[in-house]
């Protein structure tokens, strides 16, 4: 059915337009290999496996000694086994009736496996090994290596003379939750630090003390206590049921240091990590001290004050020397040791970590300096965990010291039996928050292993992952900090245990453990095919001995590519494509080339000169593409038409512009007086857009911005009053051609077309047959003309006509004419009934 609309001038029809919005992308798109590191590849690295679980590693002129569950290993440096010496298993039980931990039961069946708890070389006295397992109360034996074999001679430390000491076990070492040993010379006495975690079970025997020193005996059969005053417990309320873990032990000037996790204190549920400071010269506990150590992170968030993360759980530490370079930036002294370490967050009042980790650095004399300030400031108090100690301000602790340091130079050692009830054990109550020196790079990562080794001029960290990958990166304060490896070791975790193989040597390696597997990583990395694209090959650091294969496109060392197509300077150039393809005359386009290797040269990565005239100007490179800002171009837009010339005020005609070179450049924009028509669509020769509304009747030019040019239409765009719709005939339609209550007019349902006089507009209504309604419908009809919408009219659709057949044709004769009837059911006033 026809529908005839009369309206004032307007060049609109029955249609609502969704507004498209259309833009350049001038952006190169990243191709898969865009990250630097290929994380599938994997390595064959040398190996070794244990018959059962590792526990500690040692290296010591070469040989590298394995402590595995029941097992002494001693390996070559390329991890063949030398030597194998069995531990365990042993029988343990209320049925042993053997007279000391040495002897073991005999003809009883093997109950108890050893787990190796501690390992350690003692060269002072002799070249010789001690090995601490779980059985017999953590009772060490003694490997004398003089004759080279682990079973050469072998002693267990166990004196019969201790047996009623009222110290409690001197010969028991290791407890059954974990165990930090440092064995340190001083005075000609080498003393045994000894730091035993918590075993979380009230019923255990407490054969263990918690921290203590001791020394071996003069018989080196055993080990003694140099006083009651050289061990501390845990107060007898928290035996048992408080978490406190020692995780890593190192020695560094007069010092020696134990890192812990455990309760914050107090009340508090929540677990933090702290620093224990102990003199190492001392020969009983008797300057002693704790720091909290907290490493942070700070979120940055848009609008809000960045949110500050606090990682509160060590995992591993390592103390190390660091490269020249970060040495220089960091203003420290040759030779200062740099405690790293590895944390994670935990779950809530749980020492348990969680899948978030950052690594913190801190220079040991940084730790010092923080001990004594503090202490200065009085931010301590005694200890809460550990009984007998005492508050002391800081002239007390400073006089101490004091007279200790004139007694040890003067009157040795006897004298100091007379002071040793004067000195200190305290916890400090402030700390200096670190932040994470990678800046959240491994907030989604769990981190279960570190170690540190200046390399050349660098310091390059390796970091191992709870899913069993190996990462490193040359650590800078003020450079990127992004790892040149990350590969996959294994399956399963790394362990926080680790050693270090010739670090010195150019093939140097790293000792890491994953379950039964000790592997040999080399510390300039285990290869160069990870990374994948030339660029990054070329800027690797220059250790890892890495260049461009032009035969094989890959990333390889020298042997494994011939001498004349292995690069190390410059890498080939490919170019793809270059965004936009034109430019207009006298503009500032900024012209985008997508490839790979632009300009690359090891020595200056921007060498760009070819590209560069003195019309365009480098102003963004990346690997894979490159952005200039060039003065001149290569076409000159022009426009000849724009279709319509007029259009309502209230906007929203689609306005199409032609000419010539109209897409050049990278932004186009068009724009009427001081507002700007929406573009819908674009080409070299036509251009559409959306115009915007006008508050009145008026003229504007047309002009059309790229990049700084502009070019004008040859005729101005005129903006008339709105439309208006004096009347809409007929107002009944037929379901074979309705349309629904809400339907909403688009171009593509019905067509429409003017009178010659632009005054009437006359269209077809979309039918409504398959829509199940039952006439009569009533519906509303909105009419949007451009950006014009009128109000709504009512039409209502009947019931489709029905003819009769024709028993005899009727015709009825009128003047020169005949008529002929037709009888239709249901006729409405305004429509045709008779033909």
């Amino acid at each position: 059915m026809k529908m005839r609309i009369n309206y004032s001038e307007a060049t609109s029809i029955l249609i609502i337009l969704q507004t498209l919005w259309w833009g350049l992308n001038s952006q190169c798109e990243e191709p898969i290999e865009s990250s630097k590191l290929d994380l599938s590849v994997t390595y064959d690295l040398p190996h070794f496996v244990s018959d059962t679980p590792v526990q500690k590693l040692l290296e010591f002129n070469g040989t590298v000694y394995v402590g595995a569950v029941n097992k002494l290993y001693a390996l070559s440096k390329d991890l063949k086994k030398i030597h194998e010496y069995n531990t365990g298993p042993v029988h343990e039980g209320h049925d042993c009736s053997a007279p000391d931990p040495c002897s073991g039961c005999k003809n009883k069946p093997l109950n108890k496996n050893n787990t190796n708890m501690a390992l350690l070389m003692e060269t002072f006295y002799d070249l010789e090994l001690f090995s601490c397992g779980s059985v017999g109360n953590g009772v060490c034996h003694r490997y004398l290596l003089e004759d080279g074999p682990l079973d050469a001679e072998i002693s267990c430390m166990y004196s019969k003379k201790n047996k009623d000491s009222s110290y409690g076990c001197p010969d028991c070492l290791a407890g059954p939750s974990g165990t930090q040993i440092l064995n340190v010379m001083s005075s000609g006495v080498v003393r045994f630090f000894v730091a035993n975690s918590e075993v979380l079970d009230s019923t255990v025997p407490r054969l263990h003390h918690t921290i203590s020193v001791r020394k071996m005996r003069e018989t080196q059969d055993g080990f003694e206590f140099f006083s009651k005053q050289s061990y501390m417990d845990l107060a007898p309320g928290l035996r048992g049921n408080y978490p406190l873990h020692y995780v890593y032990s190192f020695q560094s000037g007069p010092y020696i240091y134990f890192l812990t996790v455990q309760r914050e204190g107090g009340s508090s549920n929540a677990f933090h990590t702290r620093i224990v400071r102990m003199c190492s010269s001392d020969p009983e506990i008797l300057r002693y001290v704790e720091m909290p150590f907290e490493c942070i992170y700070s979120e940055r968030r848009r609008k809000k004050r960045s949110a500050q993360v606090v990682f509160n759980v060590l995992q591993a530490a390592h103390v190390a020397k660091v490269g020249y370079d970060f040495q220089q930036e960091m203003g420290l002294k040759e030779g200062e040791d740099v405690l790293f370490a590895a944390f994670a967050r935990s779950k809530p009042d749980s020492p348990e970590p969680t899948a978030s980790s950052a690594v913190c650095l801190i220079s040991i004399t940084d730790i010092n300096n923080f001990f004594r300030d503090f202490m200065q400031k009085g931010y301590t108090r005694k200890l809460s965990h550990f009984p007998g100690s005492e508050d002391k301000n800081f002239n007390q602790v400073r006089a101490f010291n004091q007279i200790m340091h004139f007694l040890q130079s003067v009157l040795a050692r006897v004298a100091i039996w007379f002071i040793r009830d004067t000195g200190y054990r305290l916890e400090v109550t402030s700390t200096n928050p670190r932040r994470d020196y990678f800046h959240g790079r491994f907030r989604n990562v769990l981190l279960t292993s570190i170690a540190v080794v200046p390399i050349q001029n660098h310091t390059v960290v390796s970091l191992g992952t709870a899913e069993g990958r190996v990462i490193q990166v040359v650590v800078s304060r003020f450079g990127k900090t992004e790892p040149h490896v990350d590969f996959r070791l294994d399956a399963l975790p790394v362990s926080s245990e680790m050693a270090l193989l010739s670090p010195q040597r150019h093939d140097g390696s790293l000792l890491l453990v994953t379950g039964n597997k000790v592997s040999k990583v080399p510390l300039r990395g285990p290869g160069c095919e990870q990374l994948w694209t030339c660029n990054s090959c070329l800027l690797a650091p220059a250790f890892m001995g890495c260049g461009w294969c032009k035969t094989s496109d890959r990333c390889t060392r020298a042997p494994r590519c011939s001498p004349s197509h292995w690069i190390q300077d410059t890498c080939p150039l490919l170019i793809t494509t270059i965004s936009p393809s034109s430019a207009p005359l006298g503009g500032h386009t900024n012209m985008t080339i997508c490839g790979k290797n632009f300009g690359f040269n090891k020595k200056d990565p921007c060498l760009l000169h070819w590209f560069t005239t003195t019309s365009c100007s480098l102003f963004l490179w990346r690997e894979m593409f490159m952005s200039l800002c060039c003065m001149s171009g290569w076409s000159n837009p022009v426009i000849t038409d724009i279709f319509p010339e007029f259009g309502p005020k209230s906007g929203g005609t689609v306005l199409t512009i032609t000419g010539s070179f109209l897409d050049s450049g990278n932004m186009q924009l068009v724009t009427m007086g001081n507002a700007t028509c929406a573009l819908q669509s674009i080409s070299a020769t036509m251009l559409t857009c959306r115009t915007p509304p006008q508050p009145s009747p008026s003229q504007h030019k047309v002009q059309l911005h790229i990049d700084g040019v502009i070019r004008e239409a040859p005729v101005s765009y005129t903006y008339n009053e709105n439309p208006h719709i004096s009347s809409v005939q007929p107002k009944h339609s037929f379901i074979r051609s309705a349309l629904p209550p809400t339907f909403t007019f688009t171009f593509s349902h019905f067509t429409c077309s003017h009178d010659e006089d632009k005054r009437n507009i006359l269209c077809i209504t979309p039918s409504l047959k398959g829509l199940s309604v039952q006439p009569p419908v009533a519906t509303k009809m909105t009419f949007v003309l451009d950006g014009f919408s009128t109000d709504q009219y009512d039409l209502l659709y009947v019931e489709d006509p029905k003819f009769e057949e024709f028993q005899k044709p009727t015709v009825t004769p009128r003047g020169n004419k005949s008529i002929l009837e037709i009888k239709v059911r249901h006729a409405y006033a305004d429509q045709t009934q008779l033909l």
